[in-house]
């Protein structure tokens, strides 16, 4: 379906549903490229809770080089694990919008989201991000204003060149809107300098389900693992969808990215190393079965924790639960001894056992381990993981510090 662009030089607009009906989609334009236009994406409610969000909670950085000067939101992922805004639900609702609008079928497994805010005088360049297995290939930009201090300025350009005076499409930033648009070569965009506001945006990448990926079995000779677990994550579909680790990020992006399951017992081989607990172990084999830290690929929500308690037991699954929504800046040792910290989503530091937390930062550890040396450290990460190993000491095994300390070089 297509139509002719409206004031804004966008196509028609049309309203996403709420009730999850995913049969409702947006006119599709294809000047310059593969591109829609929706309102009230989110409704007035969750909009609102949205923004009060962004410019109440939110932390902010300013990242500034020669294609864009912004802010990026440093806290996303409070944002994803926060009750009021409910932010999955909408992502999902998205994902079904996507594939009748461009006639794909969407992982769901695979979703991405980050914030920006641009205030006077900050823009972005004209850029494309071509997929390539860590690109996502299909976008959706949520725009968010104050309705009393609306954005002059900052609209979303659409380019058929590198050019800015080449705009095919120029579309204002209006409070519950969203683009939507297929990336490739051609997808050029660029946001004009914001004249006054502030312009909130949530950016969310999707991937389109792969035809050309085979679900790879697991290598038993290479790392043998416990079968129930390992049934687990051939019935979630570890071994299907493919792992987008940052070593991918650094490598040949015509590389075709290994299995998650490869990822996930490599984690498992590296604690056994180590002489990490058995249930520690079996909740680094199972840590991004949440998604990575609550984002990317996650083949089970949250919310369906019990699906796992039941098939892993209590203390296995916790430990995978609070590797996705632990806050781990937060922690600290309180004066009586205890340890601190904070859940995503919550405000309130909570005490929590100091093995627990120990084990949290050991399975972490262990997937950056696993993925060395394609990932390496910055120097602020090293200097992270050195006083974590200082503050839970006893709890941690020597073999782990001493292979950290040689692989990483700190």
């Amino acid at each position: 379906m297509s139509g002719r662009p409206d004031d804004h030089g966008a196509a028609p607009v049309s309203t996403l549903s709420k009730d999850g009906d995913d049969r409702v989609g947006a006119g599709l334009v294809e000047d310059p490229y593969p591109h829609a236009v929706l309102e009230a994406v989110l409704g007035e409610a969750e909009s609102g809770e949205l923004l009060r969000w962004l410019s109440e909670d939110a932390s902010w950085v300013v990242e500034s080089n020669d294609l864009y000067t912004q802010y990026r939101c440093t806290n996303i992922l409070d944002l994803i694990c926060c009750d009021r805004v409910r932010i999955r639900s909408a992502l999902l609702r998205l994902a079904g919008v996507l594939e009748q609008t461009f006639d794909v079928c969407i992982d769901r497994r695979r979703v991405e989201i980050s914030a920006h805010k641009l205030v006077r005088g900050q823009y972005i360049g004209a850029h494309t991000d071509m997929p390539h297995g860590v690109t996502e290939t299909h976008r959706a930009v949520i725009s968010v204003a104050s309705p009393t201090a609306p954005v002059v300025g900052g609209e979303l350009t659409l380019l058929r060149s590198e050019h800015p005076s080449d705009a095919a499409v120029r579309i204002a930033h209006s409070h519950d809107r969203a683009v939507l648009m297929e990336l490739s070569d051609r997808s050029l965009h660029a946001v004009t300098p914001v004249r006054s506001g502030s312009r909130y945006s949530i950016v969310t990448g999707y991937w389109t389900v792969d035809p050309g990926w085979e679900s790879v079995p697991h290598d038993h000779q290479r790392t043998p693992l416990p079968r129930h677990l390992m049934r687990v994550l051939e019935r979630l579909g570890a071994c299907s969808v493919p792992h987008a680790g940052r070593h991918v990020r650094s490598a040949d992006h015509r590389a075709k990215p290994r299995p998650l399951c490869a990822h996930l017992a490599g984690t498992y081989a590296v604690l056994r190393n180590w002489g990490a607990e058995p249930d520690v172990c079996a909740a680094g084999l199972l840590h991004g079965l949440y998604g990575p830290l609550g984002i990317g690929t996650a083949l089970l929500w949250i919310d369906e924790r019990d699906v796992l308690r039941k098939a892993v037991g209590a203390r296995v699954e916790e430990l995978v639960y609070l590797y996705s929504v632990l806050d781990r800046r937060s922690d600290e040792v309180s004066a009586d001894g205890l340890y601190r910290t904070r859940l995503l989503g919550r405000d309130l530091m909570e005490t929590i056992d100091g093995a627990k937390l120990a084990a949290v930062f050991l399975i972490s550890w262990a997937s950056r381990r696993e993925q060395a040396p394609r990932a390496g450290l910055s120097p602020g990460e090293a200097d992270e993981i050195t006083a974590r190993l200082e503050l839970f000491d006893s709890l941690v095994p020597d073999r782990a510090a001493a292979d950290l300390r040689t692989t990483f070089g700190f």
